[in-house]
């Protein structure tokens, strides 16, 4: 049987030396067709025919059931959420060079393969123009899981299944102590991330009165998987803590020979103890614990690394500005270290309400007294000192935060990508969604 020891040890099997912190980036697109400005479906014409073309190119099939559900290459994994969705799981990097080169190459790859087919490929939070019935769904056992328990447990589960896109940016830990202090910083900034990265105002053709009605959808989602963590904000944040959280997570599914069985809202620790009736009461093993982890949706969430999730999907160049904002803070020791000496007194309660008003407000959301946009200045400011501490020059002898301009223009014009298109939606795009495709796409 597990012990909660076994369960524990595996984050510490997680840390890692500071000399071998690697940077992953992984982020969503919506496929759509540059006709209609509809989303695809997985036939020849779609993701299937995508699919093939690339494998052209020495990507190898992941499959389920003999059913191809997205592509390999060395450290690089495709694959599709389940409103087919495509994502990048990048390679574990050194640093943000090496992460947007791998970004480039990817993207000019994928749109070399869709212009063959008259597919677009678009950055963008929510997709602004399909209502859920034009969503073309991936059958996939643990996504059908999903969608019969996230209208049980939310009222917009669905929406974020299949309508929403977004960037994520995973780091290393060295130790408990360093974890500490890194989901603390990271989920303090989140309310200032998002005032930043949002870019999902748009709703079936009209503006939503949101700036990330991404994030939005994620508050109203499942309480008991997503949102921030409260005692990451205490200093009794612990690796046995986040143990005892997860373990409080309802499960969604268990993985036993090539087959996927639904345990939705099942115990995991009944699990443990091998009282699980949908799986013949055998006990759990510490894949079925990896598994567990990755059904927890918290903005910071913790596998045997830390994944850092508030960010929209969003413009080509921007795919390296969000890893680079995050690794400047949490990359740099004397950075992290100022951080964290910052957020010393900083409450969940006050974060956790200024997390709420930066999915409608943005920069305008109030933290501590301030603007966030006050906020996001001073600790892009704190990220830019840490690139350069970090001191990793390219061919252009370029430190990484050169990778910062798009955000540094957000704070100049006081705008993120939500505000411009916000403002360009009547202007611009005569509120016509379609619109946005023809300008933004890839």
């Amino acid at each position: 049987m597990l012990s909660k020891e076994n369960l524990i040890n595996y984050f510490n099997e997680g840390e890692k030396r500071e000399k071998s912190f690697k940077i992953g980036t992984e982020h969503e697109k919506f496929l759509f067709n540059l006709k209609t400005k509809k989303p695809i479906d997985f036939s020849e014409n779609g993701i299937k025919g995508i699919f093939d073309i690339l494998k052209k190119n020495k990507w190898i099939e992941i499959k389920e059931n003999d059913k191809i559900l997205g592509l390999k290459k060395e450290n690089l994994s495709i694959t599709l959420e389940p409103g087919l969705q495509i994502e990048l799981s990048g390679a574990p990097c050194k640093n943000i060079h090496e992460t947007c080169k791998e970004v480039n190459l990817y993207l000019k790859e994928l749109k070399q393969a869709c212009s063959k087919l008259n597919i677009g490929v678009i950055g963008i939070g929510f997709i602004p123009n399909a209502k859920s019935g034009e969503i073309n769904k991936l059958e996939k056992k643990r996504y059908n899981i999903m969608r019969n328990y996230m209208t049980t447990v939310g009222s917009l589960g669905l929406d974020m299944m299949h309508r929403t896109a977004a960037t994520q940016v995973n780091f290393d830990f060295s130790s408990e102590q360093d974890f500490k202090k890194k989901t603390k910083v990271a989920s303090c900034l989140v309310p200032v991330a998002i005032s930043l990265f949002s870019n999902s105002p748009i709703l079936e053709g009209k503006l939503n009165g949101f700036v990330s009605y991404r994030t939005h959808i994620w508050q109203n989602t499942d309480s008991k998987r997503s949102g921030l963590i409260p005692f990451f904000f205490d200093n009794t944040n612990s690796y046995e803590q986040y143990c005892d959280y997860a373990l409080s997570v309802p499960m969604y599914f268990v993985k036993r020979n090539n087959k996927i069985i639904d345990c939705a809202g099942k115990d995991f620790k009944n699990f443990i103890k091998g009282k699980l009736n949908e799986v013949n009461d055998t006990e759990a093993n510490i894949e079925d614990w990896a598994n567990h982890l990755s059904t927890i949706f918290t903005e910071v969430r913790v596998k045997q690394y830390l994944e850092i999730r508030p960010a929209d999907s969003c413009s080509w160049s921007g795919i390296c500005s969000i890893p680079a904002f995050w690794t400047g803070i949490l990359y740099s020791q004397r950075i992290l270290n100022e951080c964290y000496e910052i957020f010393k007194d900083w409450k969940f309660k006050e974060v956790n309400q200024a997390y709420i008003q930066s999915a409608k407000k943005g920069f305008d959301a109030e933290l501590y007294g301030k603007k966030l946009i006050e906020h996001a200045k001073f600790f892009l400011n704190l990220s830019r000192r840490g690139l350069e501490d970090r001191d990793i020059a390219n061919s252009n002898n370029d430190d990484e935060s050169i990778f910062l301009k798009d955000l540094d223009n957000f704070i100049m014009n006081k705008k993120n990508l939500s505000d411009k298109l916000i403002d360009d939606f009547s202007k611009k795009y005569k509120n016509n969604s379609d619109l946005i495709f023809d300008e933004k796409a890839f």
